[in-house]
Formats: C-alpha cells, structure tokens, sequence
C-alpha cells in the first residue's frame, strides 16, 4: 500500500469516528414532529403557547421569561402555576388572530391540539413555516397518533430542546417516573367502574376507549365503563349510563362546562336520581387540563387514584 492509500485509510476512518462521536448532535437539529420538521438551533426567546396545557408544559420548564402570550385557557391553573400563568399575556379568550400573532415576531409556536392550525385557528403549520416561524404540536394530537405516557414524556423533552431546558426537561421526567410508581394498583383490591363526563348534559360527551381520559382511568386503577366508545371522547345516553350504573364519576370542572353545572344536572334529572354513584355522593371534580395529555395528566392520575382506593364497592 502506498503513502498516500495509507493516508486516504487513516483519513476515512478520522472522519467516520469524527461521524460517530458527533451523529448525535447532528440529528438532534431538526425534530421530527407529526411530519414536518422543526428546527433546533438557538432557544427559542419569543414563544406563544396557543393552548393551556401548551403554556402549562413551558412553565413546568421554567421558562416563563421565554414565553411571551398565551392563548385559549379552559380551566384554573394550579395554585404553583397560578401567578406565573396570570403574568404571562393571553392573547385571546381563544385563538388569536393571526395578524395579531404577525405582529408579536414570535420564534416558536407550541401547540396542544391540532384545532389551534386549523382554518379557524391560527392557520396551517405550513403557512408559518413560509412566514419563517417555527412550530411544535404535541404529539398525541398528530393524525392517528396513540395517546401514552411516553407522548407525553417526549413532548416535554422536545420542549427541553427548543427552549435550551433539556435538564429541567430530565428532571421533571425523573419526578413524574417516580410519582407513577406509586399508582400500582392494590392485586387484592376490586378496581371500581368509572365514568369521565368531559361536557353536554342531555346527551353527555364522556371519555372513550382511546384517548388521554381512557389512560387516566386505566393507570389510575379503575374500568372505563364507556371503554366501547371508539373515540377519544364519544356521546353516550343516559339510558346507557344508568345501565352501566358507574361506582364514581368524575365529572370535568372547565371554563365552558363546570363541575357545579353536571352535578345540578344529575339531581335534578331523573336518569342522575338512579344512578348509584349519585345517591353514594361518588361524583369528583377533575379540571380539563387534567384530562389530557399534557404535563397535568399525571396530578389528574394522582387524585383519581386516590378517590378510586376510597370508593366502597
């Protein structure tokens, strides 16, 4: 072998370790995010969280001074978020108009449900990308996406990278593995049926087989008893409740359906006077942003499983 195939050897073989030792730093430019491809360079500084859950998953991170407005709020935050959330302008009691959004120079939009690029939304995600703004949708919202717990764990840690907060991102993940351990269901213990009444009244909108509230209600211990709806979230009648009669309902407390509004709902009907969970008093109130998956769906876990150990079957 000549010097110089000897030198070319060597100089492949520098530049494929060269390869190996930065691959992972190279790939972590762009993120892959429901098909399009969302740049990773400098943190982002001017961010609009376009849904609470959204808003609710960056100051989880910290990043309050990176996060410039909110948008669409459904419930309270809680109390260790409150004034944080309060500080933080909302730019619409739902979305905001997208001239207005323009206007603000935003470097990252971060979205919970895919309704907030939709035409009466903001607009499709494709559109900001020509206006040079990047975004992030979370993943359980991307088309025929599975809603789990690593959805959520890599929503947050996607975050971590865009906003420069990968160990608070590490951090938050180490805290909620460990708060999930202690949700294992009892083996001698019977799991109570449930119902999770997200909004409507004549015809309630309950969780169905498939989306965050199902997960909820699984990992918290109990059986969904709407669990044959084939959606995330379907319509089921009364007649069908009171069939199934649920051992406790928990009944979503939100800006556009309260908790006090379903609970004089189901005393005043005569469908709610049968239903057991009602005569036991076995109705708990849930906030939204519990419901779905974002970074309160592990407190909403939390407080299910505690009233599902206290439920007397």
């Amino acid at each position: 072998m000549t010097f110089s195939s000897k030198w070319s050897v060597a100089w492949v073989r520098g530049f494929a370790l060269l390869l190996a030792l930065f691959w992972p730093a190279v790939q972590a430019q762009h993120i892959d995010n429901c098909g399009i491809s969302v740049p990773v360079e400098a943190p982002a500084q001017r961010v609009v969280a376009l849904n609470q859950h959204a808003a609710e998953a960056i100051l989880a991170l910290g990043a309050d001074k990176q996060l410039i407005g909110t948008a669409y709020q459904d419930d309270r935050p809680p109390s260790r978020w409150l004034a944080r959330f309060n500080a933080i302008p909302r730019l619409a009691d739902e979305y905001p108009n997208p001239e207005t959004l323009l206007g603000l120079q935003p470097d990252l939009l971060v979205a919970g449900f895919s309704s907030a690029f939709s035409d009466w939304g903001i607009g499709p995600r494709t559109r900001w990308q020509k206006y040079g703004v990047p975004s992030y949708l979370f993943e359980s919202s991307c088309p025929q996406a599975e809603v789990s717990l690593e959805g959520v764990f890599a929503d947050v840690m996607h975050l971590g990278q865009l906003l420069g907060r990968q160990s608070q991102a590490r951090r938050w993940q180490q805290a909620q593995q460990q708060r999930l351990r202690q949700l294992d269901w009892p083996a001698n213990q019977r799991k109570p049926r449930v119902l999770l009444w997200l909004r409507e009244y004549e015809l309630p909108y309950v969780a169905g087989c498939c989306g965050a509230g199902n997960l909820l209600i699984e990992r918290a211990g109990g059986i969904n008893v709407a669990k044959e709806l084939p959606k995330h979230w379907g319509h089921l009648s009364w007649e069908a409740v009171l069939a199934k009669q649920p051992d406790l309902i928990l009944m979503v407390d939100s800006n556009w359906s309260s908790f006090a509004q379903k609970q004089q709902h189901l005393h005043s009907s005569p469908f709610g006077r049968q239903l057991q969970a009602v005569k036991s008093n076995q109705l708990v109130p849930i906030g939204f942003s519990e419901t779905v998956a974002g970074v309160r769906l592990i407190d909403g876990m939390a407080l299910a499983h505690k009233r599902f150990l206290e439920v007397k079957l």
